[in-house]
């Protein structure tokens, strides 16, 4: 039997290391190291923390908010100016519309005194003409029923049917005048006005008017026309029971048996009332 030969072994070459190589190469990595660090150290300096980054965006964010609020201000102040110019404006306007009302007011009570004034002026005025004519109706008497006849002769009718009818004897200087007066009525004897010359001759035949009354014939006093309306009213009115004319003015009785004169422009209620608040005072 053959003799197998053992494979060959690689060689192993042995290295020697010297200490003081190693320690340099260790010393320079180190050296390596801490530059590099320091170097990343001095960039990290530069680096933004998330910190700085959120006071930078506060301080950002507050310079925004101030520079708005800058401009707002501005804006407002702007337009607070203007609105307080407008204002003004509108203020002297209206003060001066104030003035002017108040001006309109003055004139307006000043005309409307002026307006009362010639309002009673012309009131007065229209009593003392209406006072003044009836007066100078006082010793006229209006006649009614009086048949009229062709070419009569009314101062001697009336002379004859005063005595026949009254009992009151009458001559010619007593009677001043005595005529029809006109009238629309063409199916009844135009009135009569007859003009005595004393008071107390009409008053003697109105107080026998009844007995011409039973003879179909009327007698009343001469009113005017104001007073007549003022009659009408008084007749009208709930308190009144009666009115007339006496020498002159108008008088009423109510119907609690009261007696009052009555002026043209009066309100018959107040007078009314008035007189009783007086009674029972």
């Amino acid at each position: 039997m053959s003799k197998q030969t053992a494979p060959n072994k690689p060689s192993v070459k042995r290295v020697h290391v010297s200490s003081s190589s190693g320690d340099e190469v260790f010393g320079t990595d180190l050296a390596q190291i801490h530059n590099l660090l320091a170097s990343i150290q001095e960039q990290l300096k530069s680096v933004v923390t998330r910190t700085n980054l959120d006071e930078s965006l506060r301080i950002s964010l507050e310079n925004i908010r101030s520079d708005i609020c800058k401009e707002i201000k501005a804006e407002i102040s702007v337009e607070i100016t203007e609105l307080k110019t407008t204002l003004s404006e509108e203020k002297e306007k209206v003060q001066a519309l104030v003035l002017e009302r108040d001006q309109l007011k003055s004139e307006m009570l000043s005309l409307a005194t002026n307006q009362q004034r010639m309002e009673n002026g012309i009131k007065d005025s229209i009593k003392l003409g209406n006072r003044n004519e009836q007066y100078s109706r006082k010793k006229n008497i209006k006649v009614l029923g009086v048949i009229e006849k062709d070419g009569e002769n009314l101062r001697a009718d009336f002379k004859k049917i005063s005595f026949e009818y009254a009992g009151v004897r009458l001559n010619d200087t007593q009677i001043v005048a005595i005529h029809r007066l006109p009238s629309n009525n063409i199916d009844y004897p135009r009135p009569i006005i007859v003009k005595l010359l004393q008071s107390d001759v009409k008053i003697a035949l109105m107080r026998k008017r009844q007995k011409f009354k039973v003879k179909g014939i009327l007698l009343f006093e001469d009113i005017t026309k104001r007073n007549t309306q003022l009659i009408n009213r008084l007749k009208n009115h709930n308190s009144i029971d009666s009115a007339w004319v006496f020498n002159g003015s108008v008088h009423a009785k109510t119907y609690q048996d009261e007696r009052l004169s009555f002026d043209l422009f009066d309100n018959i209620t107040d007078k009314v009332n008035l007189h009783r608040t007086n009674q029972h005072d």
